[in-house]
């Protein structure tokens, strides 16, 4: 992590679980960390807790579903700490059950706004102020699900899915651009399995899995992205809990007589 000292590393979600755990596993390093999230309170109560650490917490509050507030974080770095953003990490993500046949469509619209469109932006203003700041050697990692790639059981969770889908295919084609730009910046998409997670709502029932990761272990992962060499990227970081598989399979519920 050496080579990160004194940079700054941006997370979004961070006011609770994976966030939350990702902050301060990144906090015991000397780095310029913005906790960025909804609700202030909570990241400035993180922030207080980790005032001994190595690192320097910055919260900022910010409504991932507006645009112009995701752009005015990216002015907060750079009026207030005066560099560009060398790390993000796109934590921010939300969960809703509704089905495809009666959900309302408001609820599929905060999905992809905070799922989809909130990281598309991110990862826009993460890679202009790279650019303005002359870093070579960022990095992007986006938090995913295995959702992803495999197709949950229970109904009301496709279009979470889906829009877990659309993320994936969001990091690979980032990559393809930046590789076309001719930029060096790493892009991870880091794929999780059932997450022990307090932010994530009752998709899968993953608070009540024994099959369940700590977010702890999530901020493990990232470092483990963060620390490989120049010239190696984990494109595709997939974790899951032992025992625990991919495809996960419903019961029947079709008799055919």
């Amino acid at each position: 992590m050496d080579r990160w000292t004194d940079r700054v590393v941006l997370v979004t979600g961070a006011s609770s679980g994976t966030g939350r755990s990702i902050v301060a596993e990144l906090s015991k390093y000397p780095l310029k960390i913005v906790a960025v999230d909804r609700e202030i309170i909570s990241i400035q109560k993180l922030s207080d807790e980790l005032q001994s650490a190595v690192a320097k917490i910055y919260p900022v509050q910010c409504d991932f579903t507006r645009e112009s507030e995701i752009v005015n974080v990216f002015k907060w770095i750079e009026t207030t700490i005066g560099q560009g953003v060398s790390v993000t990490i796109n934590n921010v993500g939300t969960s809703i059950k509704s089905n495809i046949l009666d959900g309302e469509t408001n609820d599929w619209k905060y999905l992809f706004n905070l799922n989809v469109i909130a990281v598309t932006i991110c990862c826009r203003e993460s890679y202009k102020s790279m650019q303005k700041y002359d870093i070579t050697d960022g990095h992007i990692i986006n938090i995913n699900s295995t959702a992803g790639y495999t197709m949950l059981p229970s109904p009301g969770e496709k279009v979470y899915n889906s829009s877990k889908t659309a993320l994936w295919y969001l990091t690979e084609g980032l990559r393809h651009e930046i590789v076309h730009s001719g930029s060096k910046i790493k892009v991870t998409s880091l794929n999780l399995g059932k997450i022990n997670n307090e932010g994530v709502g009752s998709v899968g029932e993953n608070k009540k899995s024994i099959l369940s990761m700590k977010p702890e272990r999530v901020a493990s992962m990232v470092i483990v992205a963060l620390i490989q060499p120049s010239d190696v990227v984990m494109g595709e970081l997939t974790v899951l809990s032992v025992g625990e598989t991919l495809q996960a399979y419903p019961p029947p519920n079709i008799i055919i007589n």
